[in-house]
């Protein structure tokens, strides 16, 4: 026996016997979704894990329901399920703790999303509630052949996973570092990733040809949280979603959810991330960066972690001028310092003094003070995640600060030769001495930015070390994002009090603190479904600089394949070029040191439109197809024409184009909807080597406009509605 809600274009049931989900359907379609849910979830949409007296960890999964209710309303139709007790998974005792979970549709202009919030009631004398997982999905499939099926998964700066039922399962996912696949005891496969910093964003999207599913938790609060995919693979090929909260619930307390979204939409993830955009930008959330235009209109900056790296000296403090000035004649006026601190690179952290053997104190300074008389900038690393455990200091101060598991014990991370202790940001102790830290590099040595690694690229953790004080009333384990957030906020303030000017970077990406940056260093690492367009796409404020050098690939071939990917994909997506033309080029990669030159020339042209332009990624543009799409990346993407749309000022439009494979007799057509009302449109067309071509071209019957794409492996055009610009309108450029 179901309940059921309906508002004409999604149809939500729950099995009143049991309160599992049976039902998440279009209506136009007819596709219901969870179509596999109640087989293999046989109970409500969520799970706890508890805590008791002795600290074990008690995993617990709702009783049968004592209640479903199906209100239909005129604007408003919920369904609310309340459960009176929880059973531990494997046996075990029942513990009380009350539930109740709603599921509310509205008719009208919201009518695909469902929203779904709980309240949980700890009955129970000796049980602390330490991680909620709600809403929690399995069994879900999209029509009936999964082999289309895309997952647009949060990681960093966005994955795009094909197949993801399979895919998630393959060798390649189960051994990926920290977001690896896990083999669970039920016999299905699960990939948790926790947000701030390793998730970007509390959304993901699932979808096919002929709709999709967008899931995303609206918490204002930003607790710490972990985004859930699983799969039963390729045998069993369903999926199925799910959101942890870290929080305490203890004896006695009652808590109340931020809601959930769960929508259904037409196919096309950019649906999601805009849903997922209004809400983070919405009253009393987020807000958007102010980056000065100085710093807009960078188009490179040179990273150098070679002045003491595994244990080598290979530049000192006195060659920082002319190291400046071998960036500057290649147009990068932007110098990165890593590896100056006490033995060099991923070592010592966080003694963050000068390494001797590399100078003094005084030849630093003296180096960044040449920089900013030649009209450049300094950004100093410094990694704010990490203690080393071989520090002299670690046995006083940093088992102190360290971040702490449930059982008491630190956490580990190994980076080469060295293992480190995870630090906890909520420790206000190590969180001043970051601050501290950041602000006297300001001041002794006149950085204007300050690059905090690991930040948004590490596994985000709870902490139940109580003297960290998470909290002034009470332990709080969940408010790891609070003492980024709070630390940053710290930093900008001190160093702005000592001059106006500086700025934040973080390694990778994770929208709460995208607010307060520069920018985002969405870097290249093991080859996975790389897909920065998300971010880009949802934030196209917040700034990415992406790595180009080449890999430290020994096969040629292969090396060559993946520069000219990365080198591709920052030029598609507007990023700044993280490169050094010199010494990370190898003896035989004099082609690819003239090709990264040629394409940074083009990158410094484009700099001024893309810094007054808004990317809208590919939408409106009908590209030509690959000649073939076979074998992994980067092979696949060096057969692809690839393009991104800008609006600009004025009715212009921005486009930026690979053609890696250097086709000739392409064009890209952009629809008329995405183009501005005129009778002609002036194409300026801007490819490698400095070639200009100017050129007029008047709609199709339909109003689209089809520009030619150059047979240059990178281009971009500048279109102007020509009416416009002959009555003085402007220019974007």
């Amino acid at each position: 026996m179901l309940a059921s809600i309906e508002n004409g274009r999604l149809r939500v049931s729950v099995d009143r016997r049991t309160g599992a989900l049976a039902e998440l359907t279009c209506v136009s379609t007819g596709d219901n979704v969870a179509k596999r849910a109640p087989a293999l979830r046989p109970f409500g949409p969520l799970a706890l894990v508890c805590l008791d007296a002795r600290g074990n960890r008690v995993h617990l999964v709702p009783g049968n329901p004592v209640s479903v209710e199906a209100e239909p309303g005129s604007g408003e139709h919920t369904l609310t399920v309340t459960h009176e007790s929880f059973n531990a998974r494997g046996g075990g005792r029942d513990a009380h703790i009350r539930c109740k979970w709603r599921i509310s549709i509205q008719s009208g202009v919201d009518a695909s999303t469902s929203i779904w919030t709980l309240q949980l009631d700890n009955l129970t004398t000796d049980l602390s509630v330490v991680e909620v997982l709600f809403p929690y999905l399995q069994g879900l499939m999209l029509g009936e052949e999964h082999s289309d099926d895309v997952l647009i998964f949060p990681h960093h700066a966005g994955e795009k996973i094909v197949n993801p039922a399979e895919t998630l399962t393959s060798e390649r996912y189960s051994r990926f570092w920290r977001t690896s696949t896990i083999l669970e005891p039920e016999g299905y496969y699960s990939r948790e990733i926790n947000y701030c910093g390793l998730a970007s964003m509390m959304w993901l999207d699932y979808y096919d040809p002929s709709g999709g599913l967008y899931m995303a938790s609206y918490d204002p609060d930003y607790i710490l949280t972990g985004i859930r995919s699983e799969t039963g693979g390729p045998e069993d090929p369903w999926c199925g979603f799910g959101f942890r909260k870290y929080l305490p619930v203890r004896p006695g307390e009652t808590w109340r959810s931020s809601p959930y979204a769960a929508a259904i939409h037409p196919g096309d993830w950019h649906w999601g991330a805009e849903r997922y955009r209004t809400w983070a930008l919405g009253p009393g959330g987020m807000s958007l960066p102010h980056v000065p235009a100085d710093l807009l209109e960078q188009a490179a900056l040179c990273p150098r972690y070679d002045f003491r790296n595994s244990g080598v000296v290979r530049h000192r403090f006195s060659e920082i001028p002319e190291m400046y000035e071998r960036a500057r004649r290649e147009g990068i006026t932007h110098f990165f310092i890593s590896g100056w601190n006490r033995q060099g690179f991923d070592t010592d952290y966080p003694e963050y003094v000068p390494d001797m053997e590399l100078g003094s104190s005084w030849e630093l300074a003296e180096g960044c003070r040449y920089i900013r008389e030649h009209g450049g900038m300094t950004t100093f690393y410094i990694n704010v995640r990490l203690f080393d455990l071989e520090s002299d200091y670690f046995p006083t101060l940093g088992r102190k600060w360290a971040l702490k598991d449930s059982s008491g014990e630190m956490t580990r991370e190994t980076y080469g030769p060295r293992t480190f202790a995870v630090l906890c940001p909520g420790c206000q102790d190590w969180r001043q001495w970051a601050v501290d830290t950041a602000s006297w590099m300001v001041k002794a040595f006149g950085a204007r930015g300050i690059y905090l690694d690991q930040l948004g690229s590490a596994t985000p953790l709870p902490c139940y070390d109580q003297t960290h004080r998470h909290e002034e009333e009470q332990h709080h384990h969940g408010l790891y994002n609070h003492g980024y957030l709070e630390m940053i906020r710290a930093i900008l303030a001190r160093c702005r009090g000592v001059d106006p000017q500086p700025f934040l970077m973080i390694e990778n990406c994770g929208d709460i603190y995208s607010q307060y940056l520069y920018a985002n260093l969405t870097w290249n690492g093991d080859p996975y479904d790389e897909f920065f367009n998300v971010y880009k796409y949802t934030f196209p404020e917040f700034l990415q600089v992406n790595m180009v050098n080449p890999r430290r690939v020994p096969n040629k071939t292969l090396r060559n394949a993946w520069f000219f990917r990365d080198i591709a994909r920052a030029f598609v997506l507007g990023s700044i070029f993280w490169v050094e033309l010199g010494d990370r080029f190898g003896p035989d990669d004099g082609d690819l040191l003239d090709f990264a030159r040629e394409a940074l020339r083009l990158r410094i042209d484009a700099a001024p439109l893309i810094a007054q332009g808004t990317f809208v990624d590919d939408r409106g543009l009908r590209l030509p197809g690959p000649e073939r799409v076979t074998g992994d990346p980067p092979w696949r993407d060096l057969q692809v024409i690839s393009a991104s749309r800008w609006t600009l000022p004025d009715g212009a439009l921005l486009i930026l184009m690979s053609n890696p494979s250097r086709r000739d007799g392409e064009s890209v057509l952009i629809e008329a909807a995405a183009l501005p009302r005129c009778e002609r449109v002036e194409v300026s067309l801007h490819e490698l080597g400095g070639s200009v071509c100017e050129t007029s071209v008047a709609p199709g019957s339909h109003g689209d406009v089809a520009i030619t794409v150059p047979r240059s492996e990178l281009s971009f055009a500048l279109l102007m509605p020509i009416d416009r610009a002959a009555t003085g309108g402007g220019s974007a450029g």
